[in-house]
């Protein structure tokens, strides 16, 4: 149980803890932007990206790791997906 909680986590641990939170906190609002070009995957990303921030915050440093590349794959295909919608639009593309 104390491990759940991060209690007994290295120094070096805590420290990747600290970097993961700190990339979900740019991820999470990268994501929020993407929900205007691709509604479904940015709130997928957005949510992925907030429960990597928290278990990185419980110190669960694995489980962060994997809900942030997640999060980053699903943000990435949100802004491909708007970027190709405004190039068709821009081109007359139907």
């Amino acid at each position: 149980m104390s491990s759940l909680l991060g209690l007994d986590s290295t120094p070096e641990e805590a420290a990747k803890a600290a970097s993961i939170a700190k990339q979900a906190n740019v991820v999470f609002i990268l994501s929020l932007i993407s929900i205007l070009f691709c509604c479904l995957g940015g709130i997928i990303a957005s949510v992925m990206a907030n429960r990597a921030k928290d278990d990185a915050a419980a110190g669960n440093v694995e489980s962060a790791q994997r809900n942030m590349n997640f999060a980053i794959g699903w943000m990435v295909v949100t802004y491909i997906v708007g970027l190709g919608g405004i190039m068709g639009q821009l081109s007359g593309v139907r």
